[in-house]
């Protein structure tokens, strides 16, 4: 696993799941997928497969400032009940991959969820004599307000479609162990948080490492959780997945995010994309590019 070098930031991705092949009717299911033929040529062979599937993964970030050590998204999780067949009760062996990072669950200072949908929150909790208690016994886990108001109202109404709220973030309350922020909290003064909803309502994006101009300029490294699924809803801004809670929300929020973000030489890392040391966003006409370097 390589290091992200941020000056006095320093980033690892540590991987759950990477390249697996997604068929695109899954993923973007209210869309006309014959405009994926018009970006084969950027998005083959890493992206997307000859047979038109579409290259994900599934990962975390550690971010190691000079005051702490932070894990941004916690995955998918083992021992985990979940719907999906792929991710139901799993026995992965994501604690050995974080270790190899160099980082133990004890030296973990902050655990930030990006969002709380049950491949963020997973490794919030594992289970132990029959009870999920905190991964990370030492750190304080983030909620951004507004998505812990909109999962906690979901979950007691019945409604919360996963059961990692009951799993993987309840436990972690009753620990002690959470802390409720404003969506767009500061964790020290190289990592914060931008509240970017849409695919959730208190869905954050997180800022890592100085830049000139401080906060307002924007991090040297952006860490994008479900913001984007995949590289071509760079190209195809509109393109959005099933599980988007607000849709049109979400399509602005992240045109706003291209925008910004463009030729600015900030590092894109997101939990979704099969790209190690993740890429740009880079202007193309009237739209955008995902590009490595």
């Amino acid at each position: 696993m390589n290091t992200i070098d941020l000056g006095a930031v320093s980033v690892v991705r540590v991987p759950e799941s990477e390249n697996t092949p997604i068929d695109a009717r899954h993923l973007f299911t209210t869309h006309d997928l014959s405009a994926l033929e018009a970006h084969r040529h950027w998005l083959e062979p890493r992206f997307m497969d000859a047979d038109g599937r579409l290259r994900m993964n599934i990962q975390a970030y550690v971010v190691k400032t000079r005051h702490h050590t932070i894990l941004v998204d916690a995955c998918v999780g083992n021992d985990k009940a979940r719907q999906y067949p792929a991710f139901n009760q799993m026995r992965g062996p994501w604690l050995q991959t974080l270790a190899a990072a160099g980082v133990t669950p004890e030296q973990v200072d902050f655990v930030m969820c990006t969002h709380l949908h049950f491949d963020h929150v997973g490794w919030n909790t594992r289970l132990v004599d029959g009870r999920w208690v905190p991964t990370f016994p030492n750190a304080k886990y983030l909620f951004a307000r507004p998505e812990w108001e909109y999962w906690k109202a979901e979950y007691e109404a019945g409604r919360e479609p996963y059961g990692s709220f009951a799993d993987s973030v309840l436990p972690v309350m009753d620990a002690g162990k959470g802390v409720i922020v404003e969506a767009d909290h500061g964790i020290d003064d190289e990592v914060w948080l931008e509240h970017t909803p849409g695919h959730t309502p208190g869905h954050v994006c997180v800022h890592v490492g100085g830049a000139a101009g401080g906060r307002a300029a924007g991090g040297r490294a952006i860490m994008t959780g479900d913001l984007m699924h995949h590289p071509i809803q760079c190209a195809i801004p509109h393109w959005e997945v099933g599980a988007t809670a607000e849709p049109e929300v979400c399509t602005r929020v992240r045109r706003g995010f291209l925008e910004r973000n463009a030729d600015s030489g900030r590092r894109i890392l997101t939990a979704h994309f099969v790209a190690p040391d993740g890429g740009f966003i880079r202007s193309a006409g009237e739209h955008w590019r995902y590009a490595l370097a």
